[in-house]
């Protein structure tokens, strides 16, 4: 069931009028039913992933939380217990992704032909990093052990952020599942605009900006230089508008039951250095790496070498969680290796701008250090989209040569899915978002949206769809296209 489907949104609808109908104490159990139904339509037999992995780490998980209540269990047994549940859910993820590339080395190795592959269940990537973060904070103390096995199942499989995340903690979730909601006009208004604003990011500027991307990455051997380039840039926009248009729908359908989670994006774009970027980008993700593997693995206190070896396995493990590639490897290692060069250079750039009279927090610094940051990343993003690595330095070479600067004049740009109104949507559009999140940096926009009268609200809620549904793009027959990140 598509975000983008009609038969998601009814679905939203009915859902939303059962939680409001029944009594508080029941509306968790509406939300887990409707978990279920969504993860079943994904197809019955990938549930069994589901519930398998929640009852084991739940179980064990609620065997470590006894060790308070009398049991003789040593504390080996139970890391050793916590290392195996952490190991079935993050080590069995990696094997379903990593199966292909794992099956095709047996084959060199052994000079076999096997052809089977493990079907990745819907929303692995992120259930699994929840479960895990779960046992590793019940095992530290830092909550308390879920008795109830419904209630955890809840947790895992709430149906907004299972497919795509945010990747959230059960001590922020539990209580506000449980708590009940009475009904809330306010932040009802406010969750329909941000859902509508999801939408519009989405269909409006992302799947636009994916007819150019798909059309250049995929006949990459007819384009060279600026149309590869273009083709560069409008997938950072396609990827960014993509996921935090879906963050703005999980954020939405959630403030309906009014229930609220940490924000995952803030303005990434802006970033003056890559680990800056990071700090802004996919915020649950950066900080599950560094609160469970970053910091257990020594964080920053022994020593810069061991600090660099750290930052360099988080990234690596951050590609390989992406997908099952080279091209993903080297993705993660590039962003790991510009925060390490980063760090190693600092005073040798302070000092460099010192001797030349700059001033490094100047209006022209800033400019130049976002930009900067933005080729980094720009340039990484090149191997995440690509298929392979052949792909990715055959784009990477013919970028840079054969340079055609005409085709913005000549009308040869156009040639590629997009025409002239094509490309003003997406520029008129990415201002529009970026001006909304700036605004956001310095406003509360959704205070001050929730603070005026019902009808001034109604005008923008409808004025927002009304856009959405003339400039939407929805795909090949008007099926919905899916989010970039329900791939992960």
């Amino acid at each position: 069931m598509s975000y983008t489907s009609y038969s998601f949104a009814l679905f939203v609808i009915l859902t939303v009028c059962v939680y409001y109908i029944v009594r508080k104490k029941w509306q968790w159990v509406v939300l887990l039913v409707a978990s279920m139904f969504f993860y079943l339509c994904a197809g019955p037999a990938l549930s069994i992933y589901l519930l398998l992995f929640c009852l084991a780490t739940w179980y064990g998980a609620k065997r470590i939380g006894r060790r308070k209540s009398g049991m003789q269990v040593s504390e080996k047994m139970l890391g050793l217990l916590a290392v195996f549940l952490i190991f079935i859910n993050i080590g069995v993820l990696f094997i379903l992704k990593w199966s292909g590339m794992e099956l095709a080395l047996l084959n060199r190795l052994f000079g076999t032909s096997l052809g089977w592959r493990f079907v990745m269940p819907l929303g692995m990537s992120f259930f699994t990093f929840q479960n895990t973060s779960y046992v590793i904070d019940v095992y530290k103390g830092k909550i308390q052990a879920e008795r109830n096995f419904f209630h955890y199942l809840l947790y895992a499989s709430y149906f907004p952020y299972i497919v795509s995340g945010p990747i959230n903690r059960y001590a922020k979730m539990e209580r506000q599942f449980f708590a009940g909601h009475a009904f809330d006009k306010e932040r009802f208004y406010q969750g329909l605009l941000r859902i509508l604003w999801g939408y519009l990011k989405e269909m409006v500027i992302a799947d636009r900006a994916a007819i150019y991307v798909e059309e250049v990455f995929g006949h990459y051997y007819m384009y060279r230089g600026l149309f590869i380039l273009i083709a560069v840039l409008l997938f950072s926009l396609q990827l960014y508008m993509d996921f935090s248009g879906c963050m703005d729908i999980v954020m939405g359908i959630s403030m309906l039951f009014g229930i609220e989670m940490t924000e995952n994006f803030h303005a990434p774009y802006a970033a003056t250095t890559t680990a800056e970027f990071w700090r802004r980008w996919h915020i649950s993700l950066t900080s599950w790496l560094r609160d469970y593997i970053y910091i257990p693995l020594g964080g920053n206190r022994k020593g810069k070498m061991h600090k660099y070896l750290n930052v360099m396995v988080v990234f690596l493990f951050c590609g390989m969680w992406h997908g099952a590639g080279v091209t993903y490897l080297i993705w993660g290692g590039l962003n790991g290796l510009y925060q390490v060069i980063g760090d190693m250079t600092v005073t040798v750039r302070k000092k460099v701008c010192e001797l030349a009279g700059l001033n490094e927090n100047s209006h022209g610094a800033m400019v130049r250090k976002k930009l900067t940051t933005a080729v980094l990343i720009e340039f990484g993003w090149l191997f995440f989209r690509a298929e392979g690595l052949q792909e990715a330095f055959v784009m990477l070479r013919r970028m840079f040569t054969g340079w055609n600067p005409w085709i913005l004049a000549d009308g040869t740009l156009y040639q590629a899915g997009l025409d002239v109104w094509d490309f003003l949507i997406l520029v008129v559009g990415t201002v529009c978002v970026g001006w909304v999140s700036r605004m956001s940096s310095r406003l509360d926009l959704h205070r001050l949206f929730v603070s005026q009268s019902w009808l001034y609200q109604t005008v923008v809620i409808l004025g927002v769809a009304v856009i959405w549904y003339l400039f939407g793009i929805y795909g090949p027959g008007f099926d919905p296209v899916d989010f970039i990140y329900f791939e992960f």
